[in-house]
This record gives C-alpha cells, structure tokens and sequence, in this order.
C-alpha cells in the first residue's frame, strides 16, 4: 500500500535561521546540531537556538567528537564549539594552520576517524589531531571524502579512489573511471558506489554498473545507510528514496508526497531510528520508526476515511469524496498513487463482500463494484448488506429500514422490506440464522426474529434504557469470534435471553472500563482493536485467554482519528487502516517499534537576575556552588532531547525544601523563583514521555544568602548588643520603676476622679428614674380619676332618667345624693397633689408663692395643663364642659399677665424648671 510516514516540518521561521541547511549531528546528551547558512543550530527537543561562527558567512559542515567538541567548517572558517563555565564558546583553529594553508573557501564535511577530524575543503583534505593542524599530502584535487569501514577514502580527480593508511593514500585499483561519488556503502562483505549520477558500482567491477537508477534518481547529494540495514538516497530535484539491502526501490518520497521539498541536501538517523532531511527549504524530520503511515492526499486519496477493504487483490480506500484504489500485491505499482473511481463522487459509508462480489454502501445507494466501473441498484441511502442463509437473498440496511435483496440474472434486486421497522438501519449482525439485531444511534436496540424465509415471526422488540442499558444512544452491536457484544454510552453489555435484560460485559468492563467504545474489531489472531474516547487501542491475546492492553504507541495518531463514524478495517496481519480527518492511518503490528527507556532531563542553563538591566548566564555543568542574594531571580532551563513524541514531552519539578510534591506535568521547559527564603535548595525535574515512562531526575543545588540583618556579622552585632543590654537594663528598669510609681500614682488620682463623676452621674441617673416612676404613678392616678369621674356621672345620670320616669323612691334620692358627695369630694386631688409636687418639686407652691391670687380651680386647671393633658380630658376631671375649659385658659393667661405671643402652656412648663 502507497503511503507517506509521520512528519514534523521546521520552517526557517520556526529555527530561526536560513532556509539552507547542510549537515546533522548530535552530542552525547543527545542534543540535535544543524550546520545553517546563517550559523550554528541547536535543537534540544524543545526549542531551537541559533549561533554565530565569527569571520564566517554559512557553515556547511557539523561533526561532534567524543570530547562532545561540536566542529563546524563553512567558508574561510574552521574550529569547534565547547561548553565551559561561561557558556557555549567557538574556538577557530585557522590560526593553527601554516600560512599557505589558511585561505579556506569552503569545507564540505568533517569526519571523524580514530579521535582525528579530518576537514574536507574544496580541494585539499585537513586534519586535527587534538593539538595540531595540519594539510594531508594528497595525490590531486580532492572532489570528496567518505568514512567508510572506519576508514577514510577519499577520491580525487581523474585519480580514482584512495584510502589513507598510515597517513597516506593509496589507489583503490580499477576505481580510477569512477564517476563522482556520493557514497561508498556497505552490503554485506561487499563494498558498492553510488555515483552521483545514480547508477550503482560494485567494488571489483567498477566498470560495469551494477544497477542504473540514473533516470529515477537524477542527481544524488548524500546518501547514509540506515540501522535497520536499508539505504536512504537524497537527490536534487526528485526527493527521498529508500532502498532495501539488496537495492530494490522500497519508498520514495517527494515534494506534498511525504516531503515538504525535492531538494534533500543532507540525511541523519538519530539515535531514535528516525530520519532528519535537510531540504532546500527548511527540515523534516520523518518518523520512519514508528509503524504507522498516512495514506491522503499526498498519494492521492481525499477526503475523510470511512471504509477499506481488500478485494481480489485491489485495496479499496471509500471516503467523503468517494472511492480510491490500488493494486495490492503488483509490486511493480507499489509506488504508484490511488486511483479515483469514476462514478463514485459523494461520501462512502462501507464496503459489503457479498461471496465473490464487492457492493459499495453509498450515500446515494448501493452499488456492484466491477473492475473499473460501478452498477447502481438501490437508490436509497445505503449502510451495510449482510448475508443470509440464502445464497440469493441478502438483506440491506438503509435510511429507511432494512430490505430484501434477491439475485437474479446476476442483479441484486429489491424484493420487499421488513415490516414495522422504518428507522435507519446502519448497524446489523446476525446473533444466528434466525435473530438479528439493529442498533440505533439514539434509539436504542432492536431484535427481529425470522423464520428460514428471512421473513419476520414476531413482533420486532425494542431494547434501551428500560431493558438494562445505561441510556437509548450510542448502543452499537459487534460479533467478535461468533459472539455478539453490544457497546453503549457507558460500558459493554451482554443479552440475557431468558430475562431479555442486557448486564454489564465483565471482561469488557475490567479492561475498559464504562467510557464509551466507537468501535470494536478482531484479527485473525484474536487481537481487538476499538476506539474508546478518540483514542485507538488494542487488546492483544497473551496465553489463557488474558489479554495485555496496548495504547501508549497509538498516543502517536489518535490526534488524526475520524470522529465521524470511526472505522477500523483489518487488511491483513501487517495492514490495520483506521479511519482519519484526512484519509486513513496505515498501521502495520508487525514493525518492530523500539522504545527508549532510558533518558534524562538536562538543565540546560541558568539565568540569574539582579534587576531589569543586569542578568547573567549560568552554566550549571561548570557550577559547584552557586550562590544568590535574596533580592535576586533564578530561572532554570531545562530540555530532554527524546525525540520520540518530543511534541508531547512533559516535565515536573519540585524545589526542596520547599516542595513536599512535585508539580503537575506540563510542557514548560523552565521554571523561575524570586524572594526565596534565604538558605540552601535543590531544584529537581524530570520528564514524562508519550508512552508515559519517566526519565530520571536531574538536579541543581543553590543557596540563597541571608540579608545583611541576618549575616553573621550582624548575629556577633546582635550578641554584643545582647551583652550590652545585659549591664544596661537593670540601671534603664529602676529609672523605669521610679517613673512607673509616679505615673501610677497620678492615674489612680485620675481613676478616683473620674469614679467620683461617674458616682454622681449614677446618681443623677436614679434620681431621673425615680422621677421618672413617680411621673408614671401621677400619670396613673390621674387617669384613674378621670374614669372614676365619668363612671360616676354614667351611673348619675342614668338614676336621674329614672327618677325623671317616675317610680322613684326615698332610696335612690338618697343614692343620688350620696354620688353628689362623692364627687365633690377633695379627697382624691389630694392625692393627686401630693404626688404631683412629688414630681415637680413643689409645683403647686411655686403657683402660690409668685403673689398671684389662684383659685383651687385654677391651680388644678394649671396642674392638668402642665402635664399636657387635653381640653376634653380636663373638662371631665373639673366637671365643666370643653367650653368652660377654654373660658378657664382665658381667665388664667390674664392672671399670670401673658403677652398674646406667649403660649400658655409653655409658660406653665418653664415655670417647673426655675
């Protein structure tokens, strides 16, 4: 199957460098080093940084030593990058060259051989020894140099190919009409050429070639060989190939067809068995380890991927925009892209195999699939046909039910539909010969019963929410080896048919929980592979019938995964396809995928800030003993160059003895603390990969410094002062108490002071609250007067209409009299006067004593006013009417002399206060 590997494109935005790139290779931490137009790159599998090479414009060549020495060559530039205490430093070694050998124009590759590097220029070949460098005497003009054996050939113009022994060259025989070469690449124990022509030498027989790729190839830039044995060949205009070890054409890879450029200018497998490609236009890095592939527009297949099948050797690919096809088993069309079947436009829903024939289920109907063209024979939206027990009748599931399909003259024809049942019918299994089920996106289940003319028995039973399932939606039907499990929005359940109630799957419900499954499929192998969350995993069947379940490699595609009717189709034991937003996912079980478990975190640098205007650059790997003031900032940068899944890469830290937990994962590479305690920490990380493995932890020790309050200057400052107070404090607490006892003293003659006033203030408030009772007492009695008066005058007056009505008697004059007496009676204003000049202080005198003449009547009458009380009220304590009240008023303002602006009544209250 035609299909492109996983990719990561770097634009020259992205690195921040040049378009161009030449060569690749990484440190012993793994750290990724790029030779740009514009410089040095570094990708530490999180962020990329650039470096300039002095006194040079491009570099063209980067090889690393095992003293992880980074050498870079380019133009008029030769030398090496190393980390120390003041961070990643270049060191040129043109000085070191004599005079007549330091005029470099370019350097197109640095090898390293028994701990030499050598440097290929563009004529002459130069090696460093560690302490010197120098030119190698060479048989002619050097055209390129190759490592090959762990030995250094290089092959001169017109000269041939040579191999330096003991420091000099010596002539490879029969190889002096070589074309330029590329590469010299093993096979075996034979040794072959590659031209850059593309036509293909073997060692011995260099005149003769071995294979011709001229005209596929073009022209050949680099070529490596790769660890799983195969070759991987960058040309110049026609992309990738990848060969395997007897040379055969195994992949190939161009511009939108797996490559992001033609141009590949330079190839590196890293340590992960994936491949970086320098291309004229950026870096793509090609997941080749991985045992998935995209199968999309790139190889001509468009649309959303909803179906594969396998049929008669031709792969058949059915998506949004229709059906794709290829040859399965031509190798010679292995490469060639998809092709489109006419008449298919429109999204696909699923391929039937009926027997020997192939029907597609189509939006627009149902169609026979020939060899190259497609017979329409039901117009209805079409999901899915089954078999039946009669080679000549199949049933057909569609927006409208399910349908009887019969054969005739070679024809699939519509022969009726099941009654009652009008819902669309995408999903059908049969549980046997006589029941199948439908299940419903939202409705729920159905079970039809048939007799052995497929015809209904029985009425068609519902199944949902009532019959034991969680809910009516996303209950899904799948027969696994002959049994029929039923998926539901929470859980796996199985039918009890003696209850006809659904119970939850134990097997299904240990492994996966209740987390609804989309879908579910079995290889031949008993493996089950289903998507549960947008998530594709696999059970894989180990002994007993146990099952290991598999799902940290798929963490790789699931972000491509179809949430549209996800589909799964099992192909063979190497081709799993999986529905995706673009296309298909190509997965093959049978590539050997190894995973890395062991990789560290590596604190890159540290960052230390005093202020905005001041901050320096730390290297840790120099750093014993770092040091911080309190009012400083720290930032610790951290990266783990694992470049399996390094887009989903995690990390987690924790300082101690600050931290008692680690931190969420998050994909932050750095982390910075300001006003730290003062005292001595380690900083801590690791970092958490896409299979969900963690790396060690990697730390960094730091103090931060006391304030100058808190140095130990200032702790001998605060002992001497300690002693100092000791002599001090007794003479300062005797002057102390001596102030204290005069202070005391003068507060208690406050405290007595203001005790005594608020004695009298206690007072003053009794005497208001007895006054205050007594008012309430005299207000009492007088009330009680006024109602003993007009009880009286009722009861007067009631005996006087008697008597007026005749039939009185000596007894009730007598009783009228009596009353009389009564109520002319002082008895009760005396008491009334008494408690009055109780609560007036003598009020009745003052209206004695001021020499003016008052009648009995006109004292009560100035009481009565006193204490406010109304003309009405007054009339019926003084026995006179509300008229002679007023007349009363009168008669006293003439007494008292008022003006006839002064209001009588407030004369009356005033004269209560002299």
């Amino acid at each position: 199957m035609n299909k492109i590997p996983l990719k990561s494109h770097f634009s020259s935005e992205i690195y921040n460098g040049s378009i161009q790139n030449w060569s690749f290779d990484q440190d012993a931490n793994g750290i990724l080093y790029v030779a740009n137009n514009e410089g040095l790159l570094e990708f530490d599998g999180n962020q990329w940084k650039k470096y300039k090479v002095p006194f040079s414009t491009k570099i063209r060549a980067v090889k690393i030593d095992r003293q992880n020495r980074v050498f870079v060559g380019g133009q008029n530039q030769i030398g090496y990058f190393k980390n120390d205490k003041d961070g990643f430093n270049f060191t040129s070694l043109v000085d070191k060259l004599e005079p007549d050998s330091r005029s470099i124009s370019e350097i197109w590759k640095i090898i390293e051989v028994n701990e030499r590097i050598f440097f290929n220029t563009e004529s002459k070949l130069l090696v460093f020894n560690g302490v010197e460098i120098k030119k190698i005497d060479s048989p002619g003009f050097l055209q390129t140099c190759f490592k090959h054996r762990n030995t250094l050939f290089g092959q001169f113009y017109e000269k041939g190919l040579f191999q330096l022994v003991d420091g000099e060259f010596q002539l490879i025989s029969g190889t002096e009409s070589l074309p330029e070469l590329a590469a010299i690449m093993k096979n075996a124990d034979d040794d072959f050429y590659l031209s850059r022509t593309g036509v293909i030498y073997k060692s011995g027989n260099s005149n003769t070639p071995y294979i011709d790729y001229s005209e596929k190839f073009g022209s050949i830039n680099t070529a490596i060989k790769l660890s799983n044995a195969d070759f991987a060949i960058g040309t110049q205009n026609n992309g990738l190939f990848i060969l395997n070890p007897n040379f055969t054409i195994k992949q190939h890879f161009t511009k939108k067809i797996g490559l992001s450029d033609r141009t590949v200018r330079a190839l590196y497998e890293d340590r992960y068995h994936n491949l970086w490609i320098a291309l004229n236009n950026g870096i793509d890095y090609l997941k080749m380890s991985l045992p998935f592939s995209l199968i999309n527009e790139e190889v001509n297949v468009e649309g959303s991927g909803y179906a594969a099948h396998n049929f008669n050797e031709t792969i058949y690919l059915g998506t949004s925009n229709g059906v794709f096809t290829q040859n399965y088993k031509n190798k010679s069309k292995k490469h060639v892209k998809y092709q489109f079947m006419s008449g298919s436009e429109g999204q696909v829903y699923d391929f039937s195999q009926i027997n020997n024939e192939l029907i597609l289920n189509h939006h627009q109907g149902a169609f026979k699939i020939n060899a190259n063209s497609l017979d329409k024979f039901h117009d209805i939206g079409s999901w899915k046909f089954i078999k039946t027990t009669d080679p000549n009748l199949i049933l057909g599931g569609d927006y409208q039910g399910i349908r009887y399909f019969k054969k005739r003259n070679g024809t699939w024809n519509r022969a009726g539909q099941i009654p009652g049942l009008t819902e669309s019918s995408r999903i059908l299994e049969f549980e046997n010969d006589s029941i199948l089920w439908m299940t419903h996106g939202y409705k729920g289940a159905y079970k039809l019963r048939l007799d052995s003319n497929m015809q209904l028995k029985n009425d068609i039973q519902h199944f949902g929410e009532h019959s034991g399932f969680p809910s009516n939606i996303l209950i899904s039907s799948y027969l696994l080896n002959g049994k029929l499990v039923f998926t539901s929005e929470k859980g796996f359940y199985d039918f009890n048919p003696k209850t006809s109630k659904f119970s939850l799957n134990s097997f299904f419900d240990e492994i996966l929980g209740k987390e609804h499954v989309s879908e579910l499929v079995t290889d031949k192998n008993n493996s089950i592979y289903y998507i549960q969350n947008q998530e594709l995993g696999v059970l894989k069947e180990e002994k007993y019938g146990k099952f290991q379940k598999e799902t940290s490699v798929f963490k790789h595609i699931n972000k491509f995964i179809n949430d549209d009717l996800p589909n799964i189709s099992v192909i063979d034991e190497r081709n799993i396809v999986v529905g995706a937003k673009e296309g298909f996912i190509h997965y093959n079980p049978l590539k050997e995928h190894l995973i890395n478990k062991d990789f560290s975190v590596i604190i890159r640098h540290i960052e230390v800030t005093k202020n905005e205007d001041s901050t320096s650059i730390i290297n840790p790997s120099f750093t014993k003993k770092l040091e911080l003031d309190s009012n400083e900032t720290i930032e610790i940068n951290y990266a783990s160059p694992y470049f399996d899944g390094f887009e989903d890469l995690t990390y987690s830290y924790r300082l101690t003895p600050l931290d008692e937990n680690w931190s969420k994962w998050s994909s932050m590479s750095k982390k910075s603390y300001e006003h730290l305690p003062y005292g001595s920490y380690t900083f801590e990380v690791k970092a958490l990969n896409l299979y969900g493995i963690e790396s060690e932890t990697s730390g960094f020790a730091f103090k931060v410094l006391a304030p100058w309050y808190a140095s130990q200057a200032a702790r001998l400052g605060y002992i001497g002062l300690g002693l100092l107070s000791f002599i001090l404090i007794p003479i300062m607490q005797r002057r102390k108490y001596k102030t204290e006892r005069i202070i005391i003293t003068e507060e208690k003659e406050k405290e007595l002071k203001i005790k005594d006033e608020e004695i009298d203030k206690l007072n003053s408030e009794k005497l208001q609250t007895e006054l205050d009772l007594k008012n309430d007492q005299l207000t009492s009695i007088t009330m009680q007067l006024l109602k003993n008066k007009e009880f009286i005058q009722n009861v007067q007056e009631k005996i006087s209409n008697t008597l007026h009505k005749g039939g009185a008697n000596h007894e009730l004059k007598h009783l009228i009299r009596s009353i009389d007496q009564e109520l002319s009676n002082n008895d009760s204003w005396d008491q009334f006067a008494y408690h009055f000049d109780q609560v007036h202080g003598n009020y009745l005198e003052k209206l004695s004593i001021n020499n003016i003449r008052l009648s009995p009547r006109e004292i009560k009458l100035a009481a009565f006013l006193r204490m406010n009380m109304s003309s009405k009220e007054i009339a019926k304590l003084l026995n006179i009417t509300t008229r002679g009240v007023e007349l009363a008023r009168y008669r006293l303002r003439k007494k008292l002399k008022l003006n006839r602006e002064q209001n009588l009544v407030e004369y009356l209250i005033d004269l209560d206060n002299t």
